[in-house]
């Protein structure tokens, strides 16, 4: 049986946002000074320190309000003009060297055999049954108790039934690189790489995927999966979205190929903070896979919907 390790070089981000402000058509100007908006108040201003920052007005007359016709809008009210769009992307690799084995998940706490090497703050994967079929999460640690770890409610994928056979959890890092290790026919090796967004805007955001190219080892190649379901014993490499709801491709409901055209993979549509979501990499090789060590580069692009 020959053996395929098969690793994805360089996991790039690319971030693409605009922003439309109307402000500038309120604005009052003169040669050294600029206006962009004025209230009626009795004080107020910005106000900041280490970790906070906060905007206040006292004593404004009018209630907050839009007026519109045809050619222009006037906004009124606590400091209705002042807007700042948030737009963050943070993309994470699951680290294979912090495996830990699962054994219960309750109540947005998975019991693990070791917590060392967790930290509050950090992101986690759970997975039930790792493998072609694994059930997965993705969460911020809020807490570690002895060998219990507890994750946020507002976490992404589905809920896992840990029991202790073969299912796994992980740290998830911050790392340019994601390495699916050696490959055999008799099994589906997974990888999950993952991001937190947050979109301040009413639109929320998408998430898209591309790479440069086939899985390849010079002028060897891992097909891509084309029947829905990459299968142990098949030479063939796709991924599926923990987002169950993508409008625009096949990555919400069965396993699909990375192609050079950008594709939907999460998405929001409305403001969101701390949003996460996942890609689960799948790959398998027949028997008479040419051995040799597979890259490509994918890349994941955050698109602010203003």
């Amino acid at each position: 049986m020959k053996q395929a390790k098969v690793s994805i070089f360089c996991l790039m981000l690319a971030v693409s946002f605009g922003l439309h402000l109307e402000l500038a058509l309120a604005a009052m100007s003169s040669t050294n000074y600029q206006i962009q908006w004025d209230e009626f108040s009795s004080g107020g201003g910005n106000s900041s320190s280490a970790s906070y920052g906060l905007r206040d007005s006292a004593g404004g007359t009018a209630s907050n309000s839009r007026a519109t016709s045809t050619s222009y809008k006037v906004d009124q009210g606590f400091r209705a003009g002042t807007y700042d769009a948030v737009v963050n992307f943070i993309p994470y690799v699951e680290d294979r060297a912090t495996q830990v084995a699962a054994t219960a998940f309750s109540a947005n706490t998975v019991t693990v055999t070791t917590a060392a090497g967790f930290s509050v703050g950090d992101w986690m994967v759970v997975i039930q049954d790792e493998g072609a079929s694994q059930v997965a999460l993705m969460g911020e640690i809020t807490g570690i108790s002895g060998a219990n770890i507890t994750i946020r409610s507002s976490y992404s994928g589905s809920t896992p039934t840990i029991d202790g056979s073969n299912d796994m959890a992980y740290r998830m890092s911050q790392i340019a690189t994601n390495a699916l290790g050696t490959l055999a026919s008799s099994v589906v090796t997974t990888q999950i790489i993952g991001w937190v967004a947050s979109a301040d805007v009413s639109q929320g955001f998408g998430v898209y995927a591309f790479v440069d190219g086939t899985l390849r080892s010079g002028s060897d190649t891992l097909a891509a999966v084309l029947d829905g379901a990459v299968t142990a014993g098949d030479s063939e490499y796709g991924a599926r979205s923990s987002d169950t709801t993508l409008a625009t491709s096949t990555f919400d409901t069965q396993d699909s190929a990375f192609s050079t055209n950008p594709a939907l993979v999460g998405s929001t549509s409305a403001a969101s903070f701390s949003n996460s979501g996942f890609l689960t990499l799948k790959a398998s090789i027949s028997s008479s896979q040419i051995g040799g060590s597979y890259a490509q580069t994918l890349t994941t692009i955050f698109v602010g919907d203003y």
